[in-house]
């Protein structure tokens, strides 16, 4: 999907989710913890499947095409590749005790996409992009007092696009610009959970990262309501929604993009 800068397009891989989210399985904008004890000295996992519908703006440039992107969530539904999976997005964790490893995954594509304007120059304007984020890091409480966890965390957040825009103009003449990258960004960040009710609980986490290592700079934001919905032969799944914004600062030889991606996610977990 993030999410992207253009890459946040994929962001509009998470809106596509938002109508036919997979099942569960791992990205970077973690599903929020199960509302479970972490003093559990056993091993326990969860799982989750999780929709985010953004709004994507910032500018793209590849070869020297410059792209400005204002993509609004129905820009991104309409320029869904139904032609391949157009989007996934899941979340998955292991804990014990007061460790956390975790895993989010993130894929979209989209063609012709919607919302990309090409910078100065009249014509048609086609953007087709793909973008896999995988993030992997841990996390570890270091304080908890009557339910509620603070926890520190690091990690590393893999980033693959792919960008192809042509460009139409008068006169018979047209531009075609490709570009493939991947990177690693490492993160770091925390999380609050504060239970505000039985079974229910809020969840706000941030991260900044890239450092110049992968992007030049990138951050996220998430904040949710979770609450408890059922238990079901031993497995207790709980739904949440609430607000997601991921942005990079990425630029390698030719290609280069600024992007934030932003709005609302909802989800279901699975805690086993």
């Amino acid at each position: 999907m993030t999410v992207l800068h253009l890459i946040r397009f994929p962001a509009a891989l998470l809106a596509f989710s938002i109508f036919s989210a997979p099942p569960a399985s791992a990205a970077d904008l973690d599903a929020p913890p199960p509302l479970v004890s972490q003093t559990a000295s056993a091993w326990t996992f969860s799982l989750a499947t999780y929709s985010w519908l953004p709004w994507i703006s910032g500018d793209i440039n590849v070869r020297n095409r410059e792209i400005d992107v204002d993509a609004a969530p129905d820009d991104i539904l309409r320029s869904l590749d139904w032609s391949t999976l157009p989007v996934w997005m899941s979340y998955a964790e292991l804990r014990n005790g007061p460790l956390t490893i975790f895993n989010d995954i993130i894929w979209t594509a989209l063609e012709d996409g919607q919302g990309f304007e090409r910078r100065f120059v009249s014509g048609e304007v086609q953007v087709d992009y793909s973008q896999l984020t995988v993030e992997l890091g841990a996390a570890y409480a270091v304080w908890s007092q009557g339910g509620a966890t603070v926890d520190v965390l690091a990690g590393g957040r893999y980033w693959r696009q792919e960008t192809d825009i042509f460009i139409g103009g008068s006169g018979g003449l047209s531009l075609d610009a490709s570009a493939t990258v991947d990177w690693v960004d490492p993160f770091i960040g925390a999380r609050l959970s504060q239970p505000i009710a039985p079974g229910q609980s809020v969840l706000v986490r941030g991260d900044i990262g890239g450092f110049g290592a992968g992007s030049d700079f990138s951050w996220q934001a998430l904040a949710t309501y979770n609450m408890k919905l059922c238990e079901t032969g031993g497995t207790v799944i709980d739904g949440y929604f609430g607000y997601r914004a991921l942005a990079v600062d990425y630029s390698q030889g030719s290609y280069e993009l600024d992007v934030v991606q932003h709005g609302p996610v909802m989800g279901l977990t699975m805690n086993f």
